[in-house]
């Protein structure tokens, strides 16, 4: 019983991260979009999606980014440096 139990939630654990992980094509190429122009040197992009507005700060946190978010009447206006997030 016990191993069943360890199975199981090693199982709830590995599928939590696979779903999170699970991004649409169109969000993906956005987000490809999006680290080409800051590798170019733009530092400031927008969105209306609040999932882009995540997904783009998890990259930037792997990246070494802080991302400012900033709510516009359109959406979001990311802002991208070097260190750490102030929100």
């Amino acid at each position: 019983m016990k191993k069943l139990s360890v199975l199981l939630l090693g199982m709830a654990l590995l599928s939590g991260v696979a779903f999170a992980e699970n991004v649409s094509e169109a969000d993906a190429k956005w987000l490809n979009a999006v680290e080409k122009m800051v590798n170019a040197g733009k530092k400031e992009v927008s969105t209306a999606s609040d999932a882009r507005v995540t997904l783009v700060k998890n990259w930037a946190v792997k990246k070494g980014y802080a991302a400012d978010v900033t709510k516009t009447e359109q959406g979001y206006k990311v802002a991208f440096s070097k260190g750490i997030a102030k929100n």
